[in-house]
């Protein structure tokens, strides 16, 4: 099946690009700004994340939890970051993008999904739009967290 994409995040953001770095990477970070996330268990410490690196990622989505195997695809801080895992619907591919810019940091979010199969690439076109409201309040909750984590340093 053909990879979609499903949902689009760009922000300049006034912070150094490595304390936004910091934000997106370290779970004492990730766990206050994402109300989706409740855990990550890694295989080694999060310390020592490199491409390859899997780990578990138990979240909440609505009512229901899930829990997903992820992998770094792609580790090179503090500019990009690729996560992929697999659940039913197919295999999702979240691409972090972060270059310096005249106001400290443009941030770049791309979530990309292979469908299963064609049933999932239908209703994920149908209804794709629908993740704009999910990933919007958890990316402008990440971007209001950074300028009351700068601000508290």
């Amino acid at each position: 099946m053909k990879e979609i994409l499903c949902y689009e995040f760009e922000k300049d953001i006034d912070a150094p690009i490595e304390v936004v770095f910091e934000c997106l990477n370290e779970d004492r970070h990730v766990l206050e700004w994402n109300s989706q996330i409740l855990e990550h268990i890694y295989d080694g410490e999060e310390s020592e994340l490199k491409e390859g690196s899997t780990y578990k990622t138990k979240q909440q989505i609505g009512k229901k939890i899930i829990i997903l195997e992820a992998q770094y695809n792609i580790f090179q801080p503090p500019y990009l970051a690729e996560v992929k895992s697999k659940s039913k619907e197919g295999i999702s591919r979240t691409k972090y993008t972060l270059s310096k810019n005249e106001y400290g940091t443009h941030f770049q979010v791309e979530v990309f999904l292979i469908p299963k199969n064609w049933f999932v690439s239908m209703m994920t076109k149908m209804f794709k739009w629908s993740f704009k409201f999910i990933y919007d309040e958890q990316f402008n909750q990440f971007v209001d967290y950074i300028y009351d984590y700068q601000y508290d340093e």
